[in-house]
């Protein structure tokens, strides 16, 4: 049966374009946006000389994508190819002439009453503020006795809208940061050590947060250890008006504001997580600081 990838996080709102599994059209001159990256990233992909591009196959492992990222927001166009060939050699000639910084990030043999088919996933790099996801997926099939091969390729992309100003920090509020001696995905993380940080601090904090790009929604996150939390209140009341809370899972924070939770930001490069470490005393909230070890750049 098919495999569906959930990729590691707390469920929430599902932001930007609706996911879709469509077969690739042709898009406006000039076009941009979430559906241009789809079709830029499927242009990537590649696939052996004299392969034709049909619009039928037989076989019914075909209908459906390889994987299937848990991704809100998710894009999935596809094409597919007959190849006079069989599934090893096309295999071996698309990973000789990966484009550079793409890796194969996994691989996958499916059999049953409908036959084999084996197929593998591509990890393209991304670039900018909302280019969160860019793969293709390749799902190769052999064609009865003859040795030719049926090929379906899907690109599958996530393209993430700019933070309104809705979603930024407020400004001149206190701003306080809490560490935690203890962190894990076994039990609650423990040993909270808060700061209030001082006007230079905050304000250094709050432009990183606000550099920070929107994440996706995403499902079946089992990593869910607290790493800090960074809290915005006005002065005159206890009552926090913003929350970031950063968690242990594909470098995400959650954002609450005024009460609401709003979308989730992506700390592509830890630099929220870094912040805090920076602020909080010296040979403290221990678990915070050795999250950072998790990081990679």
């Amino acid at each position: 049966m098919r495999r569906f990838v959930l990729v590691a996080c707390s469920v929430l709102v599902a932001i930007g374009v609706g996911a879709g599994v469509i077969a690739a059209g042709a898009l406006p001159a000039g076009a941009t946006g979430p559906r241009s990256f789809a079709h830029t990233v499927l242009g990537e992909a590649i696939v052996p000389p004299g392969a034709r591009l049909t619009t039928k196959v037989a076989s019914t492992w075909l209908e459906s994508p390889l994987e299937t990222p848990g991704f809100g927001g998710l894009i999935d166009l596809h094409r597919l190819y007959l190849l006079d060939e069989p599934p090893a050699s096309v295999e071996s000639y698309i990973e000789a002439h990966l484009p550079k910084g793409a890796n194969v990030t996994s691989n996958e043999t499916n059999s049953g009453p409908m036959g084999t088919a084996t197929g593998f996933v591509v990890s393209l790099s991304t670039s900018g503020p909302h280019e969160y996801l860019a793969q293709l997926a390749y799902d190769l099939v052999p064609v009865g006795a003859t040795n030719d091969t049926e090929l379906r390729v899907d690109s599958q992309t996530v393209w993430l809208p700019s933070r309104s100003a809705g979603e930024l920090a407020p400004a001149g509020d206190i701003v306080e940061v809490t560490g935690f001696s203890q962190t894990g995905f076994a039990y609650a993380s423990s040993g909270p050590v808060t700061v209030r940080l001082d006007n230079a601090q905050a304000t250094k904090l709050r432009a990183v947060f606000d550099s920070l790009q929107l994440g996706p929604a995403k499902t079946g996150c089992m990593e869910s250890s607290l790493l800090y939390k960074v809290t915005f209140r006005p002065a005159a009341g206890p009552a926090s008006s913003f929350e970031a809370d950063g968690w242990g899972c594909d470098r995400e924070a959650t954002v609450t504001g005024h009460g609401k939770r709003m979308s989730p930001l992506y700390d592509k490069n830890c630099s929220l997580l870094r912040d805090v470490i920076e602020v909080l005393p010296s040979h403290r909230a221990e678990g915070t600081r050795d999250s950072l070890g998790r990081c990679r750049t």
